[in-house]
């Protein structure tokens, strides 16, 4: 059985890219090539399974162009650890690897008139086993948590690098919005 590589992935994700017109479009193509990815594991190093403790999850780049457009990440959640209510501004796609991770979307509720206000409400949760794919668009809103007892690792590739987008990040209690720039260990 010929292995596939990170090298493969990305060589077919730039060919979606290419032809496809609309990020879901482009996202619903590759989330077969991220399950097959992710369950091949060939590529995968043990030191993707680190975690920078002051994050509580650690990201790690596997590749990115040059120009920031395509980026593909390791992300490992520590058990009870996650990231808040946060948008991407770019399409990506999240297939899970080992362990479980939890997802809340959020819908908004207000016009974006107004600068650090963000109005949300849960629209949906459901739970990210290893195998398991997601897409989300530019302006979708989730929060990711490890509802597990073990280290969840996860693919996750992305149309943009996360801190070149300008996303934010959501404290949906308070309302408010602000800047979300995260750690990456390349």
């Amino acid at each position: 059985m010929q292995t596939y590589s990170v090298e493969d992935y990305v060589a077919d994700i730039r060919a979606v890219v290419a032809e496809e017109t609309t990020e879901a479009a482009i996202s619903e193509r590759i989330k077969p090539l991220s399950k097959r990815l992710a369950a091949d594991k060939m590529w995968f190093e043990d030191t993707y399974r680190e975690i920078d403790a002051k994050q509580g999850f650690g990201l790690h780049l596997l590749h990115e162009e040059d120009n920031h457009d395509l980026a593909v990440f390791v992300i490992s959640w520590a058990p009870g650890k996650g990231l808040a209510a946060h948008n991407h501004k770019t399409w990506a796609v999240v297939t899970g690897i080992e362990g479980q991770e939890h997802e809340t979307n959020y819908r908004r509720l207000d016009d974006c008139s107004r600068p650090g206000f963000a109005a949300l409400e849960k629209s949906h949760e459901a739970t990210l086993f290893p195998g398991d794919a997601v897409c989300c668009m530019p302006e979708d809103i989730h929060s990711v948590w490890n509802n597990g007892t073990e280290l969840a690792v996860s693919l996750h590739t992305y149309g943009r690098h996360l801190n070149h987008t300008g996303r934010s990040m959501f404290d949906v209690a308070e309302k408010s919005e602000m800047p979300c720039v995260v750690k990456v260990e390349e």
